[in-house]
């Protein structure tokens, strides 16, 4: 029912409340357009390309069968309704029965209806009856990654999420990662579903990722998060490695060791069991003989590389500098 609390007559025609009744009704136009709006922007609903002796504007919720005025023009000028305020920036068109909303609030989707009444000079009323059906879209927002582990160990597994606080479904999302030599990889792009899941990490998934969210509106770029910037490797392995020092004196040299410039033996053979990769690091061998009081110092590098498949050792390699 439209509500309006003004009568009013013009030549063979009366409308009043409830409703319009029509008189002498002639013809009668019925039209109906589904239009997209999208939330925090503005669109234009077209009542007839000239101004008519009388429209009227009215805004049906969805769900609800009530049809409720928001702007009517009896002749005097449009009259915009209280209700008018909570469907955005409403304005009419000058010299037209058209309608300007301008930052479209969620609250205004809904059923547009205009009434628009022509009355010829020698010809019944023709009155058309427009209906507008807004479908309000809501642009998708800043996303963000929400990690269920940043610092995994190898052989295990992680799921990336891209939050949203807003965005009208379905949705659409790509994700990129940058390595640390800087390179871009689209990576997966998956459709209406915000997880990305990371199975059997390694050292080839080290690095930033983002995720791009869009919908028919736009899209959006997170900020870039890092994954796995300090792996931890879990290898089990029973390797042994000796370091062998030897100075030629008399009498014999004594011998010490030094891990990365801390003492850690004394002796001619340092024997490392069960090394790993935190064994890497330079090893310096001093030789000095206390009768002579001369010295020697000798410094390597020992690099380990641990090369794990799955979650056991496939290879352990040790070299020396």
């Amino acid at each position: 029912m439209l509500i309006i609390t003004e009568q009013w007559h013009l030549r063979n025609f009366v409308c009043a409340l409830p409703g319009v009744e029509i008189l002498d009704p002639g013809q009668v136009v019925y039209s109906e357009t589904r239009t997209n709006g999208v939330v925090g922007r503005g669109v234009i609903l077209e009542c007839g390309p000239t101004l008519p002796d009388v429209f009227i504007w009215g805004f049906t919720k969805p769900g609800t069968d009530t049809i409720r005025a928001i702007v009517y023009n009896f002749g005097k000028g449009p009259k915009i309704q209280k209700l008018a305020n909570d469907l955005g920036n409403l304005t009419v068109i000058s010299n037209s029965a058209s309608l300007s909303i301008e930052k479209l609030p969620l609250a205004a989707e809904g059923v547009y209806t205009c009434q628009h009444i022509l009355q010829p000079l020698f010809h019944g009323l023709s009155v058309t009856r427009l209906h507008f059906v807004i479908i309000l879209k809501v642009p998708v927002t800043n996303p963000y990654i929400v990690m269920s582990d940043s610092s995994p160990v190898e052989g295990t597994s992680v799921i990336m999420r891209c939050g949203l606080e807003n965005g009208t479904g379905p949705i659409n999302y790509i994700w990129e990662q940058e390595s640390r030599e800087s390179q871009l990889t689209t990576v997966a792009e998956i459709y209406d579903d915000n997880r990305f899941n990371v199975t059997d990490v390694n050292r080839n998934h080290t690095g930033w990722y983002r995720c791009i969210a869009s919908n028919q509106v736009n899209q959006q770029r997170s900020d870039r998060v890092c994954l796995v910037h300090h792996i931890v490797l879990v290898c089990a392995i029973s390797k042994t490695v000796s370091l062998l020092c030897q100075a030629s004196s008399n009498p014999p040299s004594q011998y010490v060791w030094f891990y990365n410039n801390s003492q850690v033996f004394t002796g001619p053979q340092y024997t490392i069991t069960r090394i790993l990769r935190m064994h890497t690091g330079h090893y310096a061998c001093l030789a000095q003989n206390t009768y002579l009081n001369t010295r020697s110092r000798k410094t390597i590098t020992l690099t380990v590389y641990c090369e794990c498949s799955h979650k056991s050792l496939s290879r352990l390699a040790v070299t020396t500098v």
